[in-house]
């Protein structure tokens, strides 16, 4: 990742941002691909019914996933970008991902991300329905209806595409020299305009 210098702009960071973008963006393709064109059924083999099951169900566990693991990894690099990611590890990574999300960035601006806002509401979101999967426990089990409601919270790949995108129009609206939220949120818009899917 680059940073801002005075001198222009020098290689700062490396990671993994990158490859958890692509793989959220690969999911969304695998969900619209499998909402826009339903087989029928009649036609397909056992096995390609499940392979088809999985495209539908698996993008909605590895993009809640990787949508957290981008954004805590983002907003890591961010504050990182803008002190040191030694100052970011002994005095704020300690802290929840919904946390860094406000601090890291009111430190480094005039404001940061506003905890009442929609915005913030989707963070919430996206890292409950993280901690959801990730600390998954089995369910006692009383029959069929005990079943309801207790599978673990996931999200569509358009609702996390979307927040992704709302996160890094707020820090855009804080820190409008933010280099990487434009390019996160072109690459996910033309993404949306390329595999439309419908919520």
């Amino acid at each position: 990742m680059l940073k801002k210098t005075e001198n222009g702009y020098e290689l700062a960071r490396f990671g993994d941002l990158g490859i958890f973008l692509e793989i959220i963006c690969e999911q969304y393709k695998v969900y619209s691909n499998f909402q826009n064109k339903r087989p029928n059924l009649d036609q397909l083999e056992p096995e390609d019914i499940i392979r088809l099951n999985h495209n539908q169900i698996d993008p909605l566990y590895i993009s809640t996933l990787f949508s957290a693991m981008f954004l805590e990894a983002y907003i890591y690099d961010y504050g990182a970008r803008k002190s040191s990611a030694s100052y970011i590890e002994n005095y704020i990574d300690k802290l929840s991902p919904q946390a860094k999300c406000i601090i890291v960035t009111q430190l480094f601006n005039e404001v940061g991300i506003d905890a009442s806002s929609q915005t913030f509401e989707g963070i919430k979101k996206i890292f409950g329905c993280r901690n959801s999967l990730a600390h998954n426990k089995t369910k006692e089990y009383n029959g069929l209806d005990s079943l309801k409601d207790k599978k673990p919270k996931t999200l569509k790949p358009l609702e996390c595409v979307d927040i992704i995108i709302n996160v890094m129009n707020e820090l855009l609206s804080v820190d409008p020299d933010e280099l990487y939220a434009s390019i996160v949120i072109e690459r996910l818009n033309t993404l949306k305009n390329q595999y439309p899917v419908s919520d």
